[in-house]
């Protein structure tokens, strides 16, 4: 009988010796409800509870002796996590579009700045917000999505192509892109190291790889431990930009570099990430929902922010 979990050594150097940073809040890690977001009274910002406020449960977190890389250990099995990301539901992406698109038009113009060639490959490409602010910048753009409901939403809303397979099941030419984009996507990879030694082999001699993740060492994080709202079930992996950079060496990247991109948060969703930490939501998310008076005006209202204010990106050449 297949186990449900999976004890893995650290992701990025290998080594198995570590310390705990905190414990798991699940009765005996109790993998087998891992993935099940049920709601009674589902609307579309609770919907979007993921992006906005912090898991009600986690695994065990553990800090590698040798490079210092945040990890959860154990894990879900692979099997079973690829399983819950093919099937999951993705009714939140009306909720987060026009935040995305902007921040995607941001990201767009870093890469613009470091790019070559216009052959591009983003791993984790959700709902292709990225992917179609690229192919309107002139790149010629796949996506690679597991979620069969996500990447039915960037064909048929964006006409994008979206291969609907996990990464590690598709075998790319060789020097074959010129960019690979990894956007908030290494922190749910189980073996985030294999990954990035794929997209070594597929980029194009002096390609660009560019990778963002939540930072554990960026002020929120520091401040919130575990109520972050990056602390979650599904972030397996928790990177600073040190140890990000380590991995993509170990991945055979050159000349990596800390990069920013502008982001943007409506104040609907801002507001709403308060409220459910004030656990103030409930009374309220009759005003702020997107079909009220108030949340509409609110969706429109855009904060930008720079990426660094909670997130790490790095780039990196082959």
């Amino acid at each position: 009988m297949d186990s449900a979990i999976e004890y893995r050594n650290c992701p990025c150097c290998r080594h198995d010796d570590f310390e705990v940073v905190f414990e798991s809040n699940m009765k005996a890690y109790d993998f087998n409800v891992l993935y099940n977001y049920k709601m009674e009274e589902p609307d579309l910002l609770e919907e979007a509870e993921g992006y906005l406020v912090p898991g009600k449960e986690w695994g065990r977190h553990v800090r590698c002796s040798n490079c210092g890389l945040v990890y959860m250990n154990p894990i879900e099995a692979v099997r079973r996590t690829n399983e819950y990301y093919s099937s999951s539901r993705n009714n939140h992406a009306s909720t987060i579009r026009n935040s995305y698109l902007r921040t995607a038009e941001s990201q767009v113009h870093l890469i613009q700045r470091y790019s070559q060639g216009t052959r591009l490959l983003d791993i984790g490409c959700a709902q292709g917000f990225f992917l179609f602010c690229a192919c309107k910048a002139g790149y010629t753009a796949k996506g690679v999505e597991v979620s069969q409901d996500a990447a039915e939403y960037a064909r048929s809303e964006f006409g994008l192509d979206v291969v609907t397979k996990p990464f590690e099941e598709l075998e790319f030419p060789q020097d074959h892109f010129d960019i690979v984009t990894l956007w908030q996507t290494l922190e749910h990879l189980p073996y985030p190291l294999m990954t990035l030694n794929e997209v070594h082999r597929i980029l194009k001699p002096g390609g660009l790889v560019v990778v963002s993740t939540p930072n554990i060492e960026a002020l929120p994080a520091r401040v919130l431990g575990k109520r972050w709202w990056d602390v979650k079930r599904l972030h397996v992996n928790q990177f600073s930009t040190t140890t990000l950079v380590d991995i993509l060496a170990r991945g055979g990247f050159r000349d990596m570099s800390a990069a920013s991109y502008r982001g943007f948060v409506s104040l609907s969703i801002l507001l709403t990430m308060l409220l459910k930490y004030l656990s103030t939501y409930k009374h309220s998310k009759a005003l702020l929902n997107s079909g009220s008076p108030l949340g509409k005006a609110m969706d429109k209202m855009m904060l930008a922010y720079p990426s660094g204010v909670n997130h790490c990106v790095v780039l990196g050449f082959k």
